[in-house]
């Protein structure tokens, strides 16, 4: 089996302004709403996301069936461990408030969690895996209420590995939409999304072997509604409501995001 390198992180960047965002690629930014509006019992009020579905619900598994030479068990297997590793990403609370992600490293392949483990915070930005996963700058964000707004969709395809070994891939598009404030401080509410177009791969070492899992690589990614100027891999939101972006103006709920240069500070039109 070819011995994989580490996941690519962000092609995309992020967006900023009436978004603001940012990826591990970049930043985007746009003009947020009167946070008067943004109310702490219903803080999805008048989003798109709105409609969204609620945490792990909103990752759609589709019915499963046979691919290639692994069986519809195995595809549905697979999709179930494709959530799994999702929800530890994006939706874990400990990950998300920039604790040790746990949860996600234990649904790596022994392999790949090692390389994880071994350059999680890794003072290096170009070398740090915090970027796998979603986490708020520890101390500096708080979630408001119970629901992380989430659309995502799973879908399996036959593949190969570079030897022409049959792999599963699991390709999925999602995002997640949070209510934050500052922690420990008054401040605005205000909502952050994170979108993620990426693929999993899994694959058997031998035929009844047990059926391996890789994250690989990032086709796009970007997150909005967070500050440009971080220098790590960590979610800074951005409470000043100002926006700073200086790039394209996109739809954060579109189907494509705007095209950016690498470090470019973006703006959408609302999250």
């Amino acid at each position: 089996m070819l011995k994989r390198g580490m996941m690519m992180t962000i092609a995309g960047v992020c967006l900023a302004g009436t978004l603001t965002g940012c990826g591990m690629a970049g930043s985007v930014l746009g003009e947020m709403a009167d946070p008067t509006v943004i109310a702490a019992d219903a803080p999805f009020r008048g989003s798109p996301s709105e409609k969204f579905a609620d945490g792990a619900s909103g990752i759609v598994i589709p019915e499963a069936g046979a691919v290639g030479s692994f069986s519809a068990k195995d595809v549905r297997a697979a999709m179930e461990t494709s959530s799994r590793l999702l929800q530890a990403a994006y939706l874990d609370r400990q990950t998300l408030l920039g604790g040790k992600p746990d949860a996600y490293a234990a649904l790596l392949d022994p392999e790949q969690r090692k390389t994880f483990l071994k350059d999680l915070d890794h003072k290096d930005p170009k070398k740090d895996t915090r970027g796998w996963v979603n986490s708020f700058a520890p101390g500096t964000t708080e979630l408001v209420g119970d629901v992380i707004k989430v659309q995502g969709k799973l879908s399996p395809a036959a593949a190969k590995d570079a030897d022409g070994n049959p792999e599963l891939r699991v390709d999925y598009e999602a995002r997640f939409v949070y209510a934050v404030r500052p922690a420990g401080r008054p401040g605005p509410i205000v909502r952050v999304m994170s979108y993620i177009k990426a693929h999993h791969l899994y694959w058997r070492d031998r035929p009844k072997g047990r059926l391996r899992n890789w994250d690989g690589e990032t086709a796009d990614a970007w997150s909005a509604g967070i500050r440009c100027d971080s220098t790590d891999a960590f979610l800074r939101p951005d409470f000043s409501l100002q926006g700073e972006g200086d790039g394209p103006v996109t739809d954060a709920y579109g189907e494509e995001s705007a095209p950016m240069k690498e470090g470019e500070c973006g703006s959408v039109e609302e999250i």
